[in-house]
């Protein structure tokens, strides 16, 4: 019985320590962290991701989100960085992939950009802003039939910026492409008359 009075509070002091060092888990941090971005305190949400990542150093959505932080505050290579993680943790981490190919863009690394919106459409082929983004780079690299294939797709998605482009410049892109797919498939413009 006494041996009970003395083992039993060292149990609880035991238990409450372990549970206080636990702490909230990965999952709790990156919520809270993308609640304080949300208010904007950076400095919290960045804490949060970081401890989420230490945490749990596979859970891709920590650095997705930490890659958000950083490439807001003009971190890109950090960013670069984080979205490259997130994509070997998840290789169909639609939106990682959407910002690494915003970030190559933006470095003027026009085919890995081109090779992340290809894989965003791959995975998600309803998505009109990634047709926009694809459209966006295949300009850069003056591919112009590509161009219009790509604003054509995301006009039928329902885009109203690339209908309205469209429109505007006499392009008609209600028809669907002769051979979908085919990177042979001519897109022809029309002019009304």
């Amino acid at each position: 019985m006494i041996l009970n009075k003395i083992l039993f509070p060292v149990f609880l002091t035991v238990l409450c320590i372990g549970v206080a060092a636990c702490g909230p888990s990965a999952e709790e941090l990156n919520t809270t962290g993308k609640e304080k971005l949300k208010n904007e305190d950076i400095e919290g949400a960045l804490e949060d991701f970081n401890k989420a990542i230490e945490k749990d150093p596979k859970y891709a959505e920590a650095y997705l989100n930490r890659g958000f932080v950083y490439g807001n505050t003009g971190e890109l290579q950090d960013a670069l960085a984080d979205f490259d993680k997130a994509i070997t943790l998840d290789s169909g981490y639609v939106e990682a992939y959407y910002n690494r190919g915003f970030i190559y863009g933006y470095f003027e690394e026009y085919e890995k950009s081109m090779a992340d919106f290809n894989r965003v459409i791959e995975l998600n082929p309803k998505d009109s802003e990634a047709y926009i983004n694809r459209a966006l780079i295949r300009s850069r690299l003056g591919d112009r039939e590509g161009e219009l294939a790509d604003l054509k797709e995301a006009a039928r998605l329902g885009d109203p910026t690339a209908r309205s482009w469209l429109k505007d410049n006499n392009i008609d892109w209600e028809e669907q492409p002769v051979n979908p797919g085919s990177n042979d498939s001519a897109v022809e413009e029309k002019t009304a008359d």
